[in-house]
């Protein structure tokens, strides 16, 4: 029986489907989720998600902030943001480290890392 995951950001639904395995990191480390895990509340710690459907592909997201909340094979991620690699635009993340680096701002240094790190990883 596979997973059915949703991610959800504030701003609406960004994925949402049966999948194989989840991959995340949480403030606890990192984790993979498969078919049968125990329950699980856990905060999400910035950083990538990747999704592998049922159908053999990978989906990867970039997630900042939030949950993660596991329960009989239903996984639901929880995040303040989040968005599909295929939606990050490059240049933008790219001007956003370079700012967040300039400025010493660990906390947007981290999301803009996130974000380049799914789209051309």
């Amino acid at each position: 029986m596979p997973l059915k995951v949703e991610v959800v950001a504030t701003d609406g639904q960004v994925w949402s489907g049966e999948a194989s395995t989840v991959v995340l990191r949480t403030k606890s480390g990192e984790i993979g989720l498969l078919p049968g895990h125990a329950p699980l509340l856990a905060s999400l710690s910035d950083g990538p998600i990747v999704i592998r459907p049922i159908d053999g592909t990978e989906i990867k997201a970039a997630a900042h902030g939030g949950f993660v909340i596991v329960d009989s094979n239903n996984v639901i991620v929880l995040a303040e943001t989040a968005e599909l690699a295929s939606e990050v635009d490059i240049k933008r993340a790219q001007k956003a480290k370079d700012e967040a680096e300039k400025s010493g701002d660990k906390e947007a240094l981290k999301r803009a890392e996130s974000r380049l790190s799914i789209a051309v990883g």
